[in-house]
């Protein structure tokens, strides 16, 4: 009978336990899938933002590099000293070239002249209104220039503006270039890049500002900035209500939709606009979780019929392999490679990292051959190395937030540049490091045709002025270290008025392109031509002294007074002038004592090759 009894008890026990196991299963069971759900939504929302924000700081970079690029241009000086509609039009041809070939889409480009009177407008053809009386930031750049950057709203959108002084080669001030750039290339990169559809708010307080709003459209009396806005999602933010949004801490999910808030801020941290952004939650995928979460219930109420502790242990032990499972489901997930360090030693990667080093087929084979990524950084000038001024890469990336870190790798004979971020990883017990490396390869090669663009002659292919200056000092700068001559010849083609005179300026241009020709066939690669001005042109003869520079200069005088009537339809001449760099000189003394000997060629009958001596 006791036994019976007994029996009943545990019977009953059994049952209780395993209703207790039920609920407290089924409890947790929908506790950790909304807890792992918000742990991919804030992951998620994280990762739009620094894609936003790095979309923001890449957009700034490339605005800053040209305006500072068209601020050093020769014909934007004399566009700000003699205003006149021929050198308008070659501006706005190359602005025209920027926006079809460069990716700005929108790019404007304002001229402002000392008196604060703005003499150029790509955007219109007005012209000469004081900017000064509305726009007091223009009246403190003309008393004080430097260069400013800025996100602001103006009548017309919310825009990137870069204003950089302008000054001639004797450091005279001329005015100022400003660089306009709109926010409609980023949502749409944005999109393209990562399927992620975006509505730009700019905050509703500029409502009655903006007079000339681009888009025309308005939201709550929000401002859509970004054109081509889909109208679902402007339905969506009216029904939610643009305020609920903007003002929002964190995500908010309204099936189908995740949507993410990024405020952007102006330089004094202050919110101008809302960037939303509007991610179907259908394309993030919880295949995984699902499956962890069902295998986890299963076994958790076979093991809490045995005993109730050992299972809420099990349940711990589980649940932590389960977060980890979900983590590297996240880390494969994102578009950047990401690597995981414990500072001197890496101890995880992301999927991506193994599509890169694509020899490796596992975590495990990469970690054995790289004790640390530094070991495949190149040792280069200008990037990140394993050992940065006496500091571990890590630490020196940590040390230095604020700073731009790039890295490059070269695989398979193909260099990539990457740009390194450095974050602590919280929360663990052991100290672990999240590096993402962004492949920024296409942006530094877009910069690079940028920078060729804005130093090389349109007619000639020659480099340009500037081109000129910036090869002149980093040659006068390897004389001085190695100690090595340096000389230059100034040539000019004689009676040149009279070619455009007698035939017209498309054949002196045709002049110009053949001189350029017959002068480079006779250069070494080291050497450097520049079209100096005009019909006057500048080469810079590296390592190359004065009697070697004059029997280079008469070899090409021969071969220029060669030109055939094919080539050119008159005889052509030219007068040139020597100078070898001396100790005393700096780039300025030199170019006049060249421009001394050029002169003096001329004085003396022309088509002739005439040396300033050292010292006069």
């Amino acid at each position: 009978m006791a036994d019976l009894v007994r029996k009943y008890r545990y019977s009953v026990l059994l049952v209780v336990l395993v209703a207790i196991a039920v609920v407290i299963a089924t409890f947790i069971y929908g506790y950790a899938e909304q807890k792992l759900k918000r742990q991919v939504f804030q992951e998620y929302q994280q990762q739009t933002a620094d894609k936003v924000h790095g979309l923001i700081e890449n957009q700034q970079h490339s605005s800053k590099t040209l305006a500072m690029s068209l601020a050093e241009n020769p014909f934007i000086e004399d566009l700000l000293v003699r205003p006149n509609e021929e050198l308008r039009s070659k501006l706005s041809n190359l602005v025209t070239h920027i926006n079809t070939h460069d990716g700005f889409k929108n790019l404007w480009v304002q001229l402002i002249n000392v008196e604060g009177h703005s003499i150029y407008r790509s955007w219109t053809g007005k012209v000469g209104d004081d900017l000064t009386d509305i726009r007091p930031e223009v009246g403190t750049l003309l008393q004080a220039p430097k260069m400013t950057q800025t996100i602001s709203v103006g009548r017309f959108s919310l825009t990137f503006k870069s204003i950089v002084p302008v000054v001639n080669d004797k450091n005279h001030f001329l005015g100022l270039i400003e660089v306009i750039t709109q926010f409609t290339p980023l949502v749409d990169r944005l999109r393209e890049q990562n399927g992620i559809d975006s509505i730009l708010l700019t905050d509703k307080r500029y409502r009655k500002q903006l007079t000339k709003a681009i888009t025309g459209q308005f939201v709550d009396d929000y401002y859509v900035t970004n054109d081509g806005a889909k109208s679902d999602l402007l339905a969506l933010v009216q029904h939610l209500g643009a305020a609920n949004l903007v003002n929002a801490q964190g995500y908010v999910v309204s099936e189908p939709y995740l949507i993410t808030r990024v405020p952007v801020q102006n330089e004094y941290h202050e919110n101008l606009a809302y960037w939303l952004t509007f991610t179907d939650i259908g394309q993030i995928d919880f295949t995984q979780t699902t499956w962890v979460l069902q295998k986890y219930l299963v076994i958790s109420l076979s093991i809490i019929l045995l005993l109730l502790l050992l299972f809420m242990l099990y349940m711990s032990k589980h649940q932590s392999d389960r977060e980890k499972r979900y983590y590297r489901q996240i880390i494969d997930s994102v578009s950047d490679i990401i690597y995981i360090a414990n500072g001197s030693r890496g101890v995880d990667v992301n999927r991506h990292f193994l599509e890169f080093f694509k020899e490796y087929d596992s975590v495990e084979s990469v970690l054995e051959q790289y004790d640390c990524i530094s070991d495949a950084f190149e040792e280069e000038e200008g990037f990140l190395t394993k050992q940065v001024n006496g500091q571990y890469w890590l630490d020196y990336v940590l040390n230095h937030p604020k700073e731009s870190h790039r890295v490059k790798i070269v695989r398979d004979g193909v260099p990539h540049i990457f740009l390194i971020k450095v974050k602590p990883m919280r929360g663990l017990k052991e100290k672990l490091y999240n590096v993402l490396m962004q492949d920024v390869t296409q942006i530094e090669e877009y910069e690079k045709e940028l920078k060729t663009l804005t130093v090389t002659d349109e007619l000639t292919g020659a480099g340009n002025r500037l081109a000129c200056n910036q090869a002149l000092e980093k040659e006068i700068q390897r004389s001085r270290r190695y100690h090595t001559p340096v000389s230059i010849i100034m040539y000019d083609i004689d009676h040149f008025k009279k070619v455009n005179d007698t035939y017209g300026h498309d054949v002196g241009d045709k002049v110009l392109v053949e001189v350029t020709k017959a002068t480079q066939q006779l250069l070494r690669n080291t050497d450097v031509l520049c079209r100096y001005g005009g019909e006057e042109f500048l080469i810079i003869l590296p390592e190359t002294d004065e009697h070697e520079a004059y029997q280079i200069a008469q070899r090409l005088k021969e071969a220029i007074n060669s030109l055939t009537a094919i080539d050119v339809p008159t005889q052509i001449t030219v007068s040139l002038g020597v100078a070898e760099l001396t100790k005393w000189d700096t780039d300025n003394t030199l170019l006049k004592r060249v421009d001394k000997a050029l002169y003096k060629a001329k004085q003396n009958g022309r088509d002739r090759v005439e040396v300033v001596a050292q010292g006069n």
